[in-house]
């Protein structure tokens, strides 16, 4: 099969979720002996590249490929004219969506940008915010009606998450969905180990990665947990990876800041820690609320580390409470007595460690995302056919 993939990125390397993802599925599809084809990604390995500033290149493109496989996410279809003119030139083929993000997310700057959990804001404030939303509120509808409209091209959607399953069918009104969730790496229990052997200290060590200027990554709860541990807590160690540093980041004795870490470092420091956290806030903004499938999760899970996780969306839709996972409140008592439960409970945190590790290797890894991804491909092409 020739796969043609458009996600409006340079994959490689990876520097986030957005670049890992698509890098996955594109080195997953090449593994299982298909062709990629992409436009205006030199980066990618592998792949066929299409420039779109050649002459002719978009239908040259959308000339080689059995199905057309776009990513959806906060980024507005209306600024991406290479995707449109794909969309209006694939009468004969299967077109797919990627479903990541409805055109809402831009309101999490809005609304998250610069929060601090736990303080009320004062009426000033909260009254900015508003109007800072109100004022995008126009281009989102703008662009959901777009989307709306190209969905009745679309065979398929493949969603990361069941809240944006239900944005494909209930507003995109796309009848075939698939949720499949993010996915993690295939890690072997050896290769841990071996991670592991490079610790070099004997504190509890709670690792967090993700870039503290995104307001979605719970930065802002995290830090509550880290001040509250300063006093109750201070033998606990905080292993805080991010891309930069910003007036938002906690400091103290009892934190280690780390910049700028690749994907392998931030593998390695997931394996040498005891537990990690993935804290995500509601979007109570948006009818389908907290809507993403948090990368990171995923990949914690993969080292065999037991997971603290926010008891909410996919998180609470995936993980069981102390079997392959914590879940917790956004309270940073909350955030922080169950990671004192997994100090004090050092048998149970491994044997939950182990539980999300088996869990990444039958269910969540990116080769079973492949495999899935495929199918919908296999089964939209099949029908095309048979249709006409």
């Amino acid at each position: 099969m020739k796969i043609g993939y458009l996600y409006n990125l340079n994959i490689f390397p990876p520097k986030g979720g957005n670049q890992v993802h698509a890098l996955e599925l594109t080195q997953g599809f090449l593994n299982a002996g298909h062709q990629v084809a992409v436009l205006d990604d030199p980066t990618a390995p592998g792949v066929w590249n299409f420039s779109s500033v050649e002459p002719g290149a978009i239908p040259a493109f959308m000339e080689v490929i059995d199905v057309l496989y776009i990513r959806i996410d906060a980024r507005y279809l209306s600024d991406w004219p290479q995707a449109l003119e794909c969309m209006s030139l694939a009468d004969g083929i299967p077109v797919i969506w990627e479903i990541n993000s409805p055109a809402n997310e831009t309101l999490a700057y809005s609304w998250l940008g610069g929060r601090k959990a736990g303080k009320k804001e004062s009426p000033l404030r909260y009254a900015r915010r508003w109007f800072h939303a109100n004022r995008k509120k126009p281009g989102i509808f703008r662009e959901e009606s777009l989307r709306t409209s190209l969905a009745s091209k679309v065979s398929a959607a493949i969603c990361v998450s069941s809240a944006l399953g239900r944005y494909a069918k209930e507003a995109l009104g796309i009848q075939k969905v698939v949720v499949l969730p993010n996915g993690g790496p295939l890690i072997a229990k050896e290769d841990i180990q071996t991670r592991r052997s490079t610790r070099n200290s004997s504190a509890f060590t709670v690792f967090y990665s993700g870039s503290a200027i995104y307001p979605w990554q719970g930065m802002d709860l995290m830090s509550g947990a880290i001040t509250l541990a300063q006093k109750d807590a201070p033998d606990i160690r905080f292993v805080l990876a991010v891309n930069q540093r910003t007036d938002s980041l906690p400091s103290g004795p009892n934190v280690e800041i780390r910049e700028q870490l690749n994907r392998q470092g931030i593998i390695e420091a997931v394996c040498a820690s005891d537990a990690c956290v993935a804290l995500h806030p509601d979007y109570s903004w948006s009818p389908y609320g907290f809507h993403n499938s948090p990368m990171k999760l995923f990949e914690y899970m993969a080292c065999m580390v037991p997971v603290v996780t926010s008891n909410r969306a996919q998180m609470a839709e995936l993980i069981e409470h102390r079997r392959n996972g914590l879940l917790c409140s956004d309270a940073p008592e909350d955030i922080l007595a169950q990671l004192l439960w997994l100090r004090d409970h050092p048998d149970a945190a491994s044997d939950i460690g182990k539980n999300g590790w088996r869990d990444i290797q039958t269910r969540f890894s990116w080769p079973h995302n492949v495999d899935k991804t495929l199918q919908v491909f296999e089964q939209a092409a099949h029908a095309s056919v048979a249709y006409a």
